[in-house]
This record gives C-alpha cells, sequence and structure tokens, in this order.
C-alpha cells in the first residue's frame, strides 16, 4: 500500500500531466458538483470535508458525507451516503453507511464487521463530466478486483468486493450477524450464537464457522459446524476443501419464496409461517473451485437424515384469530447424494441488485444402489437472472428457472411454485411435481421527484408478468414432459406494486390472467422477489 502511495506521489510530482494546484482546485469543484447531483439525496445535509477526517465509534452524522482530495476513517455511523474524491475511505470494525459509499479517483478499504446498506462503487473523474479531455489527466490504475459495468450514462467500477474480497462467489448472508433470532411454528422462538464464514481472519486459509442455537417450544439444541480449507491461489483460482456436521431445521423455501428473517416476522407478527420444516442431520463434504471472483464450480458428498417435524407453537402477536397451518410431513430416510453446481455472479449487490448477471446449474443424484441411499433420483435445476438498468430512473429485472428430475423424487425435493416471488397471483405453493418451468419480468420506474406531490415522489412503481408451471410426469428421461407443454399449460399472472425506489420494500397487488373470477392476491414483502 505504501508503494501505492509512493508512486500517486512521484506521479503528480513529476509534472506529467501538467497541473497545478490552481488547475486542481478548479477541476476538484466541478467534479464535486457533479458528484453531489448524481450520487446525494437533496433530501440530506452534506457535510462536506477535505484532507483527512475521522469519525470515531459512537459518533453520528445525520446527512451525506463528502470529502475532498483526503481520507476518510470511518468507525461510527453516517445516516446517508459518502463521496470520497482523490482519497480513500477505511470502513473500520463497526462502521456503518446508511446509504451508497462512491470514491472517485481512490480506494474503498473495507474490514470484517463493517456495514454498508447501499452500493460500493470506485468510479473516474471522467465518468462524472464524460466529453471532457481534462477529466482524464487524473486518471490512475486501479488494480483491485472490481466488475466492469456499462451503460448509456458512464462507464462505472462497480466495487464487489464487499465484505468478502476476493471471494465474491461465496454466497452472501447474515455476514455479520453473531445473535441467531428466528421464530417458526415449529420451533418458536430460536436463538443461538452464529460464526459466520469468515475470509479476512489471521490465517485466510482456514476458517471455522457454524452455529448453535435453542428452540424454546420444541426445547430441542440444533447446531452446525463447517471447516473450510484453501489451497493454491487464494484470490482468483482458490480451490477449496471441507466439511460441515450439523443437526437442524430446514426449509426448501428458503431463499426461493421467502427469507427467514421475512417469514420469522411474518409468523411472529402475523400468524402466517409460509415455510415449510424438516429435520436435517448428518454430514456434508466438498470441494470447490474458482475462477475469478464471478464463477465457481462445487461438487460435494452429502449424508443426511430427514424427518419430519410437526407444529409446536400457535402463538402470534396478532391475528388471534387465525392458527398456523399444519406443517407437512416429508418424505423420512437416509438420503446419500452427490450434487454439484455452477455458480455465475457479477450482481452489483447480492441483496438489492440493478446490474448483472446470476446463474446456478445444478444437478443432484441418489442412489440405492451404488451410494446406499433410501431414495433414488436425479434432479438438475437451472437458474438464470438479469438485472438491466435502462436508464437512472427505469429498471427490467428478469429470471427464468427450469427444472427436472427422474426416479422417485421425495417430496421435500419436489418443485414448488405459487405465491411469493414465483406465480404471485396464484395460491402458495399450489403447483408441485417433478417438472418446472418460470419465468419473471418486472419493469420498475421511479417518477422524478417533481412529478408527483410529496412524499409519493419518491414512491418506485413495478409493473410484472410471471408465466410457468409446475407438473408431475412418468417421463424417464431429463428432457421428458416438455415437449408436449403448450401456452395453455402455462400459469400467468400480472401485478403492480409500490415500493421504495430500489424494489427492495413493496406493496403488490396480482391477479391471475386464467381465472378472472378469482379475488386479487395482495401481498407486503421486505426484500426484493428474486
Amino acid at each position: 500500500m505504501l508503494l501505492r502511495y509512493l508512486g500517486i506521489l512521484l506521479f503528480l510530482l513529476s509534472g506529467v500531466s501538467g497541473l497545478s494546484a490552481q488547475d486542481f482546485q478548479k477541476d476538484l469543484k466541478k467534479i464535486e458538483q457533479r458528484a453531489r447531483v448524481k450520487y446525494f439525496d437533496d433530501d440530506k445535509k452534506v457535510y462536506r470535508y477535505e484532507g483527512l477526517v475521522k469519525i470515531a465509534a459512537g459518533e453520528t452524522v445525520d446527512g451525506n458525507v463528502l470529502v475532498a482530495d483526503g481520507t476518510l476513517h470511518l468507525s461510527g455511523r453516517i445516516n446517508g451516503s459518502v463521496v470520497v474524491l482523490f482519497g480513500t475511505i477505511h470502513l473500520q470494525k463497526g462502521a456503518l453507511v446508511d446509504g451508497d459509499v462512491v470514491v472517485v479517483n481512490g480506494r474503498i478499504v473495507q474490514d470484517r464487521y463493517a456495514e454498508v446498506k447501499g452500493k460500493q462503487i470506485e468510479t473516474r473523474a471522467r465518468n462524472l463530466v464524460p466529453g471532457t479531455g481534462w477529466a482524464r489527466r487524473y486518471e490512475q490504475q486501479v488494480e483491485d478486483e472490481a466488475t466492469w459495468d456499462e451503460d448509456d450514462d458512464d462507464d462505472t467500477w462497480v466495487w464487489r468486493r464487499r465484505f468478502y474480497g476476493d471471494y465474491g462467489t461465496l454466497p452472501l448472508k447474515q455476514i455479520d450477524e453473531s445473535l441467531l433470532v428466528t421464530y417458526n411454528r415449529v420451533q418458536g422462538l430460536f436463538t443461538g450464537l452464529n460464526v459466520p464464514p469468515s475470509l479476512g481472519s489471521d490465517n485466510d486459509y482456514v476458517d471455522v464457522h457454524g452455529f448453535l442455537g435453542y428452540g424454546f417450544a420444541d426445547y430441542k439444541w440444533r447446531y452446525e459446524i463447517g471447516l473450510n480449507r484453501w489451497l493454491f491461489d487464494r484470490r482468483d483460482y482458490r480451490f477449496e476443501i471441507g466439511g460441515s456436521l450439523f443437526d437442524r431445521i430446514d426449509s426448501p423455501d428458503e431463499n426461493w419464496m421467502i427469507s427467514r428473517m421475512e417469514n420469522a416476522l411474518s409468523a411472529f407478527f402475523l400468524h402466517r409461517d409460509y415455510m415449510d420444516f424438516y429435520r436435517r442431520q448428518g454430514f456434508e463434504l466438498h470441494m470447490r473451485q474458482n475462477y475469478t471472483i464471478f464463477l465457481r464450480g462445487t461438487l460435494a458428498f452429502r449424508n443426511a437424515d430427514y424427518t419430519s417435524v410437526r407444529n409446536r407453537t400457535d402463538w402470534a402477536l396478532f391475528g388471534e384469530n387465525r392458527h398456523f397451518l399444519p406443517n407437512p410431513p416429508v418424505d423420512e430416510g437416509r438420503m446419500r447424494s452427490v450434487y454439484g453446481e455452477v455458480y455465475f455472479d457479477t450482481r452489483d449487490n447480492h441483496e438489492q441488485p440493478a446490474q448483472g448477471w446470476y446463474a446456478r446449474l445444478s444437478m443432484e443424484t441418489s442412489s440405492r444402489g451404488a451410494l446406499a441411499s433410501d431414495f433414488s433420483f436425479n434432479q438438475y435445476r437451472l437458474d438464470v437472472r438479469r438485472y438491466i438498468p435502462l436508464s437512472r430512473s427505469e429498471q427490467l429485472d428478469v429470471r427464468v428457472a427450469v427444472g427436472s428430475a427422474t426416479g422417485q423424487l421425495p417430496v421435500q425435493k419436489q418443485y414448488r411454485l405459487g405465491g411469493l416471488s414465483t406465480l404471485r397471483g396464484y395460491p402458495n405453493k399450489s403447483l408441485r411435481g417433478n417438472r418446472m418451468l418460470l419465468a419473471n419480468v418486472e419493469y420498475r420506474f421511479t417518477p422524478s421527484r417533481n412529478f408527483l406531490i410529496p412524499p409519493f415522489s419518491s414512491v418506485a412503481y413495478t409493473f410484472y408478468f410471471d408465466a410457468g408451471n409446475a407438473w408431475q410426469t412418468d417421463a424417464t428421461d431429463v428432457a421428458g414432459g416438455f415437449e408436449s407443454l403448450t401456452w395453455r399449460d402455462i400459469k400467468t399472472d400480472v401485478g403492480i406494486a409500490l415500493s421504495d425506489n430500489k424494489g427492495k420494500y413493496r406493496f403488490s397487488i396480482a391477479r391471475r390472467l386464467d381465472d378472472g373470477s378469482r379475488p386479487l392476491v395482495f401481498i407486503f414483502r421486505l426484500v426484493k422477489p428474486f
């Protein structure tokens, strides 16, 4: 790092760029004006600093922060966005930015347990003032891993490292939560301690992670302990071997239809539990090969006992006249399987993506003969998503998912569509089988602030269309069951949603198109459907 700063200093002093202090201040003012318009919310106050700035732990800045020609060391909280011009921002342990972090001709450094709720962007001066040759004089080589995305407005280095740095292909979960708190109908209140995967520890090659928690309704301890070891190049081409031992309550619906957090809030406050659960006890051994931070292949051996679990509580804070639906049983037995996956991810944000690709191709095989399993099936699944910013106020999101299975697929492995995040005009999980086809298209439009009367001026409008089906077939080959499919077999619905400008918190109305007499479906979500 010292060499980098020395190199920049020598470059500036050498006079290659022909800059004077007066010219720099003049140019800096133009870049600053453009950055304020592009990245800051007009409703919040802007605090401007120069040089070295420190916001210590316990300190809070209620507004946007702009640092011109300087460095920001942040351990406290900023209730807004941050822009650093020609400098570095160091997000230290405990730092929280409730907005975006943007650095122009500089770097973002993020420690573990530092959180940024918005995007992290590294861009260049010439992107803020396109068409002006003088901005290119400030170009510097950025050597850190980033993604290159280009649209009609500018070409920007969108920071992808977040916490995981070069290990971006590891799916992002609650990476900084050490306390587990959730609620559902089979465990009641479940609390415990969580040790998330830590790729920034003192030993970058070994990681121990897991959780230990207790359910106050089923009176059971649940746990998982995992060990990963990285070999060879731990950056772009990291090879990983590892394993885990577990006894946990799982759901096939998690992160496909609804997140565990969102489901817990629904169950606790509204007396509606959308997940189905089962107990899974056993172990897994895996190896993974990474090719850059965007592509990863996984091969795993899984050995787990599946057991049905039943409702243990019927309490919720509201909805006392409702009752939780019975948790459905599963096909019990010991499942030994081989699982393979190819995972590709260039999204700029895992929770609220605005641009990029996501693709996951998986295959799982279980055999009574070769693997001494109680089950025998082959299952295949492809999930592809594309996030396209059409303009500053328009967003197009598309998902296509296909699934097929042969053999005797256990009920907990069936494809399930209908309701949340899938076919939103249909009852929850009303379509099931060993074949699945799904397409979702969302167009989101955020009017300008002068378009409507506040506070509705910041509301985004989303129009969506869903199409697909899940069905059972006796076909013995993986492609069977699709050739006879016609448009009349496809279930469709349309809807409109009101949300925040990122599409996360939304209230939507959906209607299925095959039967106009069916009632409208009203949905309130705390996360994006996909």
